[in-house]
């Protein structure tokens, strides 16, 4: 009865696999709603949708600001949203100390300088005119950002010490009108402040106020931007990137299965299994994660494989534990129990620290590092949970329906007596 339960639950567990195979690789419509497979959702990097990527030098013409690593991410993101309102798509990073710009699909960016190159400049001032002279300006601010607050897109201003001083001196006879790129903004006085330490004010969209503050950002800086290169993946190349990244995730799929399979037989089998889960698994985990958060570049590609073999490297590590325990001279049952049980830790322990050093990699990272290493991190605790956590479980099931060594592929010399 335990051998028909035992083949019941991997039956059904192999049925669940082919299921969400189908949700991932392959999309449909329902009524007049679209499906789009799991492996298709993913944000996929540009060299694998096609565009053209353009990179710029960074020059700072103020040489009283020395850190301008902050200036260069808020420029990104300013330039971003720039070239967005004039018609481009686009994404935008920091790489080392340059800028660079992706624009998606056929577009062709030209004469983008001057959009990337243009004025700007923050200002808060007691009349409502543009030619003013500024009582505040971006010297007296420490941090601008967006947020969200109970559905309204808020954009802060946080001012430094001498610009709190500032602030509350201006405000304590006047309204101030708040300009950003010679453009009235918002008013502000005394009646509706809680604080002096910030101020905010309410932007029609989430995109509009991460540009806003991103701005206000990029004005403390005298930035001037060259491009140095640009590189263009026509659609032609990115259908064939495409074809090489399915290629290479199921070559190594594949190559590890086998590798199992031709190993430890049905054990291989099992181990064979539970990689199919994880990558099903590790495919929806990154569909989930925003585009601003993870893109599949060709380096988060690498983590995705690494982290691949390193789950295959540790059910190899489990299985041949359960091998050694048989060759001492255990019976089946009790080698796969006690290799489980010698090895599982120390096995955790690898993924806990390979975990903990990518983490901190992906927060000191640049762009292409931090996209690698949230591929890692996703990958590390998706192989690193089901095969530590299901080995032991799927390994004691196997032995209620194989019951016979060559069935692992395990062996022992023929003088080692097998102990009851």
């Amino acid at each position: 009865m335990k051998k028909k339960y035992t083949i019941a639950k991997f039956v059904i567990i192999a049925i669940l696999c082919a299921i969400a195979t189908f949700f991932t690789l392959c999309s449909f419509s329902v009524g007049d709603s679209d499906f789009v497979g799991f492996a298709r959702a993913v944000n996929l990097g540009i060299e694998f949708k096609g565009g053209t990527v353009k990179e710029y030098s960074v020059t700072n013409n103020n040489i009283e600001s020395k850190d301008i690593s902050a200036g260069i991410v808020s420029n990104a993101t300013r330039i971003k949203y720039l070239l967005d309102s004039n018609g481009y798509t686009t994404g935008a990073y920091k790489n080392g100390g340059n800028i660079v710009v992706e624009f998606y699909g056929d577009e062709d960016p030209v004469d983008i300088t001057s959009i990337i190159s243009s004025e700007i400049s923050f200002g808060m001032k007691t009349s409502q005119d543009a030619t003013a002279i500024n009582v505040l300006d971006a010297n007296d601010v420490k941090d601008s950002y967006a947020t969200v607050v109970r559905e309204q897109n808020v954009v802060y201003i946080v001012f430094t010490d001498e610009g709190i001083a500032k602030f509350q001196t201006a405000l304590s006879s006047n309204t101030l009108y708040v300009y950003i790129n010679s453009n009235y903004v918002y008013s502000i006085s005394n009646d509706n402040i809680q604080t002096y330490a910030l101020t905010g004010f309410v932007a029609p969209t989430l995109d509009s106020a991460k540009s806003y503050a991103s701005t206000i950002m990029s004005s403390k800086y005298d930035f001037t931007f060259e491009e140095v290169s640009s590189t263009v993946y026509d659609a032609k190349t990115a259908s064939k990137n495409t074809v090489l990244l399915i290629s290479a995730v199921v070559g190594v799929f594949v190559l590890c299965s086998a590798i199992l399979i031709g190993l430890f037989k049905k054990l291989g089998l099992v181990g064979a299994l539970m990689l199919l889960m994880s990558l099903l698994l590790q495919i929806i985990i990154l569909t989930l994660i925003p585009e601003t958060v993870f893109t599949l570049t060709s380096a988060a590609l690498f983590a995705g494989l690494l982290s691949m073999v390193l789950g295959a490297l540790s059910l190899y590590l489990f299985f041949d534990k359960m091998h050694r325990e048989y060759k001492m001279g255990k019976v089946l049952y009790a080698s796969v129990k006690f290799g489980y049980n010698k090895i599982w830790a120390t096995i955790l322990d690898m993924f806990v620290v390979l975990l903990a050093t990518t983490v901190v990699t992906y927060f000191a990272g640049t762009y292409l590092v931090k996209q690698f290493a949230m591929s890692l991190i996703v990958g590390l605790i998706i192989y690193g949970t089901i095969t530590v956590v299901l080995t032991k479980f799927f390994t004691k099931w196997l032995t209620y329906i194989s019951v016979k060594n060559k069935d692992y592929g395990f062996k022992r010399e023929a003088h080692v007596d097998e102990l009851k």
